[in-house]
């Protein structure tokens, strides 16, 4: 007799939460419940939708926690992909505060508290690249060893959640990784509050036949990136990763990224979307985003990563070329991502 494996996912309406759910709800065992402040919409391509449920619920509010993790009798698997957005952080840190710190600490020590048939759920806690900073990330390739030096409030805020999961799990109170994201593009939909936004926004609004703004003029600048489908693969798999493949008190994984320059994205660009669009590519200099981009990692070995087995891109042009790719796939599918 096959039993069921509840997936939580926060932060559902989101850029990344809906695709993961489409993928886990492929495996036959799975259900998934996605969350956000508003209920989000059910995704597209799932195979079974009776196997995934949106609901709402605020996790700054203790009363919605318990209600969200009451929407199953146990938990295999709990994604934390909510949070406030790195230039969102800066504009507003005490929301940042609330979201990124608070309101993850009150459910990850909810979740301590659930009997969940005698086993701890495995928890994904989705960090950042932005805890990385100079000197470190000027200075050469990011490693294992590489300490965390933020210097924005997101990363600093995602560094200070990080070490509470590194606690908790040493303490044997929960079983978790933390994620470390490069940047994920393409990313369809709106721009995100994101310094590294552009990055997405390049292909997808030239392809749209909108105006994209790109701040950097520095075409020798490098920034670490991966595509969707390599993040969401990665992720899937950190489910089932052993908990013991990482030191009990050392939980933070760089996750799988590729070092391109802002010259080999507009290579890629043309080659894939075409010439005529480069019209669309304008360059205002925005010195914050420029600031924060350029602090975060640029190079990297992926030593754990490359360890525990997780997936690489092939390169700029394979990621870009899997979205324009998914365009035309959902121009025949009938829908559009706006």
């Amino acid at each position: 007799m096959s039993t069921t494996d509840n997936i939580l996912i926060t932060g559902g309406a989101g850029f990344l939460g809906p695709i993961l759910a489409a993928k886990l709800v492929r495996e036959p065992n799975n259900r998934v419940v996605l969350s956000d402040l508003r209920a989000p919409p059910l995704p597209k391509g799932l195979t079974d939708p009776a196997r995934c449920t949106c609901v709402a619920a605020d996790l700054t509010k203790s009363a919605d926690i318990d209600r969200l993790l009451a929407a199953a009798p146990s938990w295999r698997a709990v994604f934390l992909l909510h949070g406030v957005m790195s230039v969102g952080c800066e504009e507003n840190p005490a929301l940042s505060q609330l979201v990124n710190i608070d309101a993850t600490r009150s459910l990850l020590t909810a979740i301590t508290k659930l009997e969940n048939g005698g086993r701890k759920p495995r928890i994904i806690y989705a960090s950042t690249q932005a805890v990385y900073g100079p000197p470190y990330t000027t200075g050469g390739t990011i490693t294992d060893d590489t300490p965390a030096t933020p210097i924005g409030v997101y990363g600093t805020h995602k560094l200070i959640t990080e070490l509470y999961v590194n606690d908790m799990n040493r303490r044997g109170l929960i079983d978790a990784f933390s994620a470390r994201l490069p940047t994920v593009t393409v990313r369809p939909g709106v721009p995100s509050r994101s310094a590294a936004a552009f990055l997405s926004g390049m292909v997808r609004e030239p392809m749209a036949g909108q105006e994209c703004i790109i701040p950097l003029s520095d075409r020798s600048a490098r920034q670490m990136i991966c595509s969707p489908r390599i993040m969401i693969d990665n992720l899937a798999r950190l489910i089932t990763i052993p908990s013991d493949a990482m030191p009990s008190h050392i939980r933070s994984i760089y996750m799988p990224g590729i070092s391109v320059t802002l010259g080999e994205m507009y290579e890629a660009f043309e080659a894939v979307c075409g010439s005529d669009k480069l019209k669309y590519l304008r360059v205002e200099k925005d010195a914050e985003a420029e600031r924060l981009l350029n602090s975060w990692p640029q190079t990297a070995d992926f030593g754990n990563a490359r360890r525990i087995g997780l997936a690489f891109d092939d390169d700029c042009k394979q990621i870009f070329r899997e979205y324009v790719d998914s365009l035309r796939q959902e121009k025949i599918n009938g829908y559009h991502v706006s």
